[in-house]
């Protein structure tokens, strides 16, 4: 009876360990992954830096820890992407803008003579209706930015 139970304790022991080294090679395959993903950051590959860490929260549900560490990484890689996006539209804007209003000013006068063409009205049209998309851009990704870093506020608390 003493060598069953013996026995017994001594298969648990077995199985606890070898789950135990499972979860250490996770969280280890995890934290690899990590680091990949804050390499491709590094690098400015914020598709595959996302698409890295999305694959880590598939793969390693249990690795709690890690998965915390990839929330905030997520979250600046979310954050830097939005600003990048917020500079190149602002900039886009101020140039379509420019080119709009002396486009505007130039169909308005052509207008009062009474020399302006459908094609030159479509193409102010066109240029103002580019303006409005980049400033409807920039305004969305501003707000993006709001809320990542009220979400990041609300993490670290």
């Amino acid at each position: 009876m003493k060598a069953r139970i013996f026995t017994c304790l001594l298969a648990l022991l077995a199985v606890m360990a070898m789950a135990g080294c499972s979860d250490n090679s996770a969280e280890k395959a995890a934290e690899d992954m990590l680091k990949q993903a804050e390499s491709l950051f590094e690098k400015g590959d914020y598709t595959k830096a996302l698409s890295s860490i999305d694959s880590l929260r598939k793969k390693y549900p249990k690795a709690i820890e890690v998965r915390k560490s990839a929330l905030k990484l997520y979250q600046n890689i979310e954050l830097k992407r939005a600003q990048e996006l917020v500079e190149s539209s602002d900039k886009a804007f101020q140039t379509v803008n420019e080119e709009y209003e002396k486009m505007k000013k130039t169909v308005e006068a052509l207008k009062e003579k009474g020399e302006a063409t459908g094609e030159q009205f479509t193409n102010l049209t066109l240029l103002r209706m580019k303006r409005d998309s980049l400033k409807t851009i920039f305004d969305v990704e501003c707000a993006k930015i709001k809320y990542i870093k009220k979400r990041m506020k609300e993490v670290e608390q």
